[in-house]
């Protein structure tokens, strides 16, 4: 035996690193598909091939000084041995103990590498395997006073898988050969989970519960197929390296250099139509006087005529030639331009497919995640997986980990019943929780549904008031859509009881930020009693933008289109005040209206109306909330790079970066998770003072105002607001004496009527205001304590241009309706 020389041992360790996770993460999955109760013929194929893995990892164990890993590995392969040969029954105990000394393996290793203790007992842990090779099974050793508690387990493997990164290949030369065993073929490595504190052997038996999981589309019992060697992909004869990640991030960055250069030499190429457009036009106009000059030939040849001539002719053959290289000079430079446009976009293809991952990666810790946290609260769950072929940008991969974490943590907790009342409501014992990644156009949407309990709204709105997320007011008028998407708000939980899974009011807000982060989008769609599912869409790679480009007022800005709801296009009449905010209908449904340059502060100028009367909307929606922002136009979409504003603006509110486009021209990328929050703060904004609203309206001709309200007090109340601001007020007592004073005299600048008055109520009389060709052009406001969204929906419906509720009546903000609508 000889010594290694340091380096080559550091390289050696850094390597069994890989391997190690790559074994353990197998010798989970294979348990995890021995606890379904496969078939006699898979299950022997299963034992054979977790055999072969504790075999291959002891003996890289021992080659690379890891001994401790050595003798867990041995007793693993010893036990894993006598199971193979029937001389040892899988049982319950068995797996809780076998799943332990692989989460030990891992934590001895994890130890090793951050130079810590890892705080495993390995002579109990070594006793209790050798007495299960006898049938016979230990209670674990009693845990150190600052161990964790048995109840924090689930907790630890959480976060721990959470915190996992995604297995890569690492930059290294390779290392000598040495005396080890061959390596056995096993399955490329990924997040592996954490070690989790073993249970005590119970003293009275606890419920059976199990956790099947599979991928969709294969048999339940399908056994695992024969996987390649580490770091090999495709045939046995492709020949792999190992590269740091560092260097593909750069060479990403240079594709998209390369992708900027392409748009440059875009518009160069325009540049190049243009001149031969403009020679083109002169040679034309030189051919509409040709005839002239041919009628001057005839003049003396000694005469100046015959020397401007000459240059003509001169002028005519070097303006032939400037067109037919002009010409030539398109032609190649198009067919250049065609070439390296096709280049740009192989080259960053294929640099981005290096950095893809398959989404598979991260899905292969789940299994023992929900199992584990499935056994831990009894209950019996099915992980269906789909998809995980699926590839993603290995950054987008990374920080969607923990979203995903904490929805399958819900799923499980909040979502999944217990056998017992899956049974009392008709349901199969087993319970689903189904993941399913595709792509879809330059996104990939992952889906996490299960089959549970669903989410009971009606809660969420009394967590959301008992924590002072909104008032009892906002919760009687939101709608179910509006309601569930509270579940997205920070320190919100309807758990009754705080507990290591869940209950604190944290996780879901998590997911919200995180997704928005990456400019994606989280939705939710949940039925009581069926179940609940949650989809993030999520954009393909982050090398790359695709924006929406559009023009407020003279500047060009660029949005996320991942971030883009949809598109519309408004007329002025189609914006109404709803409780003093401007709003739109989509689909029925009242939805807030600002305007982009005022959330950007930009110098204030009028909004541009096109020909057509209407003017552009771009609707952006979170998980939270959906606002729409007129913009004055929407140029189109483009692919573009995303530059960073450097440290001095690392953080400039609604500014994600900087985008070069083909032109040269530099513009602002907007951040659309700022964009929502600083519209929410401009809804909330107070408008101008009662002393300064009266000085203006002073200065302005005198308006006249209807009121319409059966109560007396209320109408006195309106009357001396509004004559106070400098109106000149009229009063109705109902609809009916409203439509007679509006017939007698129908020259109103605007009415303002309460909904709810016998005989003609405001409804009826802003339909027949808004049906009479003299009256339709008076805006209506309406002022109710009717302050649902189907009461809002009607009011607009019937043609009102405003409604507003009593319940949050504010004297300015009626002012301040009524001078934006006159």
């Amino acid at each position: 035996m000889f010594d290694l020389d340091d380096n080559i041992m550091r390289q050696l360790r850094e390597t069994f690193k890989i391997e190690a996770a790559e074994h353990i993460q197998a010798m989970n999955r294979l348990l995890l598909a021995l606890e379904q109760n496969p078939s006699a013929s898979d299950r022997a194929k299963l034992i054979e091939e977790i055999f072969r893995e504790a075999h291959s990892l002891k003996g890289a164990a021992g080659a690379t000084d890891f001994n401790e890993v050595e003798r867990v590995g041995h007793k693993l392969e010893t036990v894993f041995g006598l199971a193979k040969s029937g001389k040892l029954e899988m049982s319950h105990e068995l797996f809780d103990l076998l799943y332990t000394s692989v989460d030990a393996i891992n934590a001895i290793v994890d130890a090793s590498f951050a130079e810590q203790p890892h705080g495993i007992d390995l002579d109990d842990l070594l006793a209790r395997l050798a007495a299960a090779e006898r049938g016979e099974f230990l209670p674990a050793a009693a845990a150190p006073a600052n161990a964790a508690p048995v109840e924090e387990a689930v907790q630890v493997v959480v976060e721990m898988a959470a915190a996992a990164p995604v297995v890569e290949p690492v930059s290294a030369p390779p290392p000598q050969p040495i005396a080890a065993p061959p390596p056995q073929p096993v399955e490329k490595a990924e997040p592996k989970p954490a070690p989790i504190v073993e249970t005590p052997a119970p003293s009275q038996p606890q419920p059976q519960v199990s956790t099947a999981v599979r991928s969709l589309g294969e048999s339940k019992n399908e056994p695992t197929k024969e996987r390649r060697k580490p770091g090999s992909y495709g045939s046995s004869t492709d020949t792999t390296i190992r590269v740091s990640t560092t260097k593909i991030d750069a060479l990403m960055t240079q594709a998209g250099e390369l992708l900027v250069a392409g748009l440059k030499i875009d518009q160069r190429l325009k540049q190049v139509e243009e001149v031969s457009t403009a020679l083109e036009e002169i040679n034309r106009e030189w051919l509409k006087i040709r005839e002239a000059k041919t009628n001057l030939t005839h003049v003396g040849e000694d005469s100046a005529i015959q020397v401007l001539l000459k240059l003509l002719d001169e002028n005519q053959e070097s303006l032939r030639t400037l067109s037919a290289s002009v010409g030539e000079l398109k032609r190649g430079f198009s067919s250049d331009a065609l070439h390296l446009s096709r280049v740009a976009n192989d080259v960053g293809e294929g640099v981005m497919k290096v950095r893809m991952l398959p989404v598979g990666s991260l899905f292969d810790a789940f299994p023992r995640l929900v199992r584990d946290i499935a056994r831990t609260q009894g209950k019996e769950v099915e992980l269906l997986l789909e998809g995980g072929e699926t590839e993603l940008d290995r950054k987008v991969l990374e920080e969607i980990k923990d979203p995903l974490i904490h929805l399958l943590r819900n799923a499980v907790d909040h979502g999944m019943e217990t056998p017992e009342e899956r049974q009392m409501a008709g349901k199969p014992r087993i319970g689903t929780i189904s993941v399913k990644a595709f792509q879809k156009g330059n996104n990939i949407v992952i889906q996490v549904a299960d089959d549970g309990g669903g989410i009971n709204r009606r809660q969420v709105k009394q967590s959301a008031v008992r924590n002072n997320i909104i008032t009892e007011d906002e919760a009687e008028r939101m709608s179910d859509d509006e309601a569930l998407r509270l579940i997205f708000a920070s320190g919100l939980s309807t758990k009754a009881a705080v507990t290591d899974i869940s209950g604190r009011g944290v996780g879901m807000d998590v997911v919200r930020q995180n997704v928005e982060a990456l400019h994606g989008q989280v939705n939710v769609e949940s039925n009581i009693g069926e179940g609940t599912t949650f989809t993030l869409t999520l954009p393909l790679t982050l090398a790359t933008t695709h924006q929406l480009l559009v023009q407020v007022a003279d500047q060009t800005l660029g949005i996320p289109i991942s971030a883009v709801e949809r598109i519309e296009r408004v007329t002025q009449k189609d914006v109404a005040m709803v409780s003093g905010r401007r709003a739109i209908l989509v689909n029925g449904e009242p939805l807030s209206v600002v305007r982009l340059a005022e959330i950007l502060e930009m110098k204030e100028t009028e909004q541009r109306i096109g020909a057509d009367g209407k003017m552009p909307v771009v609707i952006l929606g979170s998980a939270r909330k959906r606002i729409a922002f007129m913009v004055d136009d929407v140029i189109g979409q483009q692919e573009t790079v995303v530059k960073s504003l450097g440290k001095q603006l690392g953080r400039v509110r609604n500014v994600a970066g900087a985008t070069i486009l083909g032109s040269g021209r530099v513009i602002m990328t907007l951040n659309p998770s700022d964009m929502l929050k600083s519209a929410r703060g401009s809804e909330a904004r107070t408008v101008e003072t009662k002393n300064a609203t009266q000085a203006k309206a002073k200065t302005k001709k005198e308006r006249r105002v209807l009121v319409v309200d059966d109560s007396l007090s209320t109408r006195t109340l309106e009357k001396n607001i509004l004559e106070t601001a400098g109106y000149k007020v009229s009063l109705a007592i109902d609809g009916r004496d409203a439509w007679n004073i509006l017939n007698a005299n129908g020259n109103f600048d605007i009415i303002v009527s309460d909904v709810l008055m016998p005989g003609v109520d405001g409804l009826q009389l802003t339909q027949m205001v808004k049906k009479d060709m003299n009256l339709k052009k008076i805006p209506v406001i309406l002022v109710t304590s009717l302050d649902s969204r189907a009461d809002k929906e009607r009011g607009l419906q019937v043609g009102a241009d405003a409604y507003l509720v009593k319940s949050n009546f504010d004297q300015s903000n009626l002012l301040q309706t009524i001078e934006q609508l006159i």
